[in-house]
């Protein structure tokens, strides 16, 4: 516990906020309350201990679990109010249903017994705006009188925080105690690790060049500021305004309605990540993600508490999620005191103060230069194969298959496809060079024979580089020749079996099996490019240790062969 060295002024009342150091909003609230001069101390009641000194000497740390009625009797005794923030955030990190309902429902529920027991006036719950959004409906400008519970939650948090509501609103006039509730929808701000992690770990993961859905949904993000304005907001109104308040929930947002997937480009660029530009259908996604689930309730494979392939991921990228704080703004006086554009730079301006395990820095290194972009070279190649531009490469990838189908598909041997090629080619550079200048009012950019010249440069270095292979080769067999490198020999072996796999295949099948790889292996191995390298690393290991194993067991005139 922090102690204050002045003692608190009787002539203030004294408040408590629930779960202050362990969540984001908490920490905000906190610290917010102290500042207001209202209050002669501010109790911040929290089962994590607290590492870091107080914001001010009026902030009194409490480690007490809500678990134990008489530690929540000592720490909020005296309080005129209490102000409860989502408990579900500060859950514990195995996010097993157990745990969730012992913290929010059980918790919330002792909390409101001891909170009429102490005789605290007002009690001001934050939760979350997701109670009233369920599936791949969408919400849109949605009120509190438009938008009840939903009959089936889509995920077991949204409906723990909705009986957390209900009993909030429901302790309501007992013992003279005043309630209300409040919906803030995406809270973020500096420091946040859930938002913020939320999308640095699409920012890695395999989708994080593709946008799910079409785009175009929209969503209210709530800077963390508002939300502490709107809690003090809240408590003044149960108050001086009792009757039109209290027991009635409020949503809360920036009131700026923004692209989901803007507000994720603005995050991601900051971390130094390239926005995602491929749209995939989100329909798709959302059966894999439902055949996903099933499998793991059906056979009980265990898979991430929170996987990115999750049906409650895919509506809140691809889903509209907006709501309407007029209530709020007439009955609360709640009104943003930070623009989402001035929220949304303080956010990215914290992002090198947050903690490492959100693997940021990794981020930041890893989207600047990948090993698949280096291994193309960096430059147009690298821009084509790695779906950078979308349009080009799909330009590369039609004339790639009509060139294909000319030459493989068709009945034609090569020589008559050539032949019928450049044909056409020269019929139509035949026909560009006797245009005017001037067609219909377009000009007409000529052809000059420079296009055809190869210069001396170009020549040379081309045989530069054949005379280099050639050297190289010669090199290798000599090496194999001697007997003393195995591990080429072994390279080499494997080389010309997989081309003696290869040769059973037809021409044709084997080149559309090569044009199809091109533009899928290297952005696989782009998006995927740890965990194909460290799989590669234990094969690698594996298969060494083996080899040293097998190696050990040979005859003793055998491994100086091999040695």
């Amino acid at each position: 516990m922090a102690t204050a060295e002045p003692g608190p002024n009787p002539r203030k009342p004294a408040c408590a906020v629930t779960f202050g150091r362990s969540t984001l909003l908490g920490r905000h609230l906190a610290a917010a309350l102290a500042a207001s001069g209202r209050w002669s101390a501010v109790v911040v009641v929290d089962p994590s201990p607290s590492s870091s000194p107080p914001a001010s000497h009026l902030v009194h740390h409490l480690a007490v679990d809500l678990s134990d009625p008489a530690a929540i009797v000592s720490a909020i005794s005296g309080a005129a109010a209490v102000f409860h923030v989502d408990p579900t955030a500060a859950a514990s990190s195995d996010g097993s249903f157990l745990s969730l309902h012992r913290v929010a429902v059980e918790g919330t529920r002792r909390l409101l017994a001891v909170c009429r027991a102490c005789g605290v006036g007002r009690v001001v719950y934050t939760g979350s705006a997701d109670v009233v959004a369920a599936g791949d409906r969408d919400v849109v400008n949605a009120d509190e009188d438009s938008a009840p519970y939903p009959d089936k939650f889509g995920n077991a948090v949204s409906g723990l925080r909705a009986q957390v509501e209900m009993m909030v609103l429901g302790a309501d006039g007992m013992d003279g105690m005043r309630t209300c509730v409040l919906r803030p929808s995406n809270l973020f701000g500096p420091g946040d690790s859930s938002l913020v992690r939320f999308v640095a770990g699409y920012a890695r993961s395999p989708f994080g060049k593709f946008v799910i859905g079409s785009g175009s949904n929209m969503s209210d993000f709530t800077y963390v500021e508002n939300v502490t304005h709107a809690n003090i907001c809240a408590e003044e109104a149960l108050c001086s305004n009792a009757a039109s308040v209290a027991g009635k929930p409020f949503f809360v947002t920036n009131d700026e309605p923004i692209k989901t997937w803007e507000f994720m480009n603005c995050i991601m660029q900051a971390m130094g990540c390239q926005r995602p530009r491929i749209n995939l259908p989100a329909r798709m996604l959302l059966f894999a993600a439902l055949f996903s689930n099933m499998i793991h309730h059906r056979l009980g494979f265990q898979i991430l508490s929170t996987p990115l392939l999750h049906p409650d991921t895919i509506y809140f990228l691809s889903c509209t999620r907006t709501f309407n704080t007029s209530k709020a703004r007439r009955l609360l006086g709640y009104y943003p005191v930070v623009s989402l554009e001035d929220g949304i730079m303080r956010t990215v301006g914290s992002l090198s103060e947050l903690p490492d395990n959100l693997g940021l820095s990794r981020q930041q290194s890893s989207c600047g230069s990948s090993k698949a972009d280096k291994l193309l070279g960096s430059g147009t190649a690298a821009d084509i194969l790695l779906w950078r531009d979308e349009k080009r490469t799909f330009s590369f990838v039609t004339v790639l298959f009509l060139l294909f189908y000319w030459f493989l598909l068709s009945d034609r041997t090569f020589i008559l496809s050539a032949a019928k090629f450049l044909l056409v080619i020269s019929l139509a550079l035949f026909i560009h060079g006797v245009l005017p200048p001037q067609v219909f009012g377009f000009t007409v950019e000529k052809v000059t024979s420079d296009y055809f010249e190869v210069s001396h440069s170009v020549v040379r270095n081309s045989l530069m580089c054949l005379a280099s292979a050639w050297n190289r080769g010669i090199g290798k067999l000599r090496i194999l020749a001697e007997g003393d490198d195995w591990s080429t020999l072994l390279k080499v072996l494997a080389f010309l079996y997989s081309i003696k796999l290869m040769l059973n295949f037809q021409f044709r099948v084997l080149m559309g099996l090569v044009l199809a790889s091109l533009f899928i292996v290297f952005i696989v191995y782009e998006q995927c490019e740890e965990e194909i390298d460290s799989f590669v690393a234990m094969a690698s290991d594996k298969i060494k240790w083996l080899a040293d194993r097998v190696a050990g067991n040979l005859p003793a005139s055998l491994k100086v062969y091999i040695s």
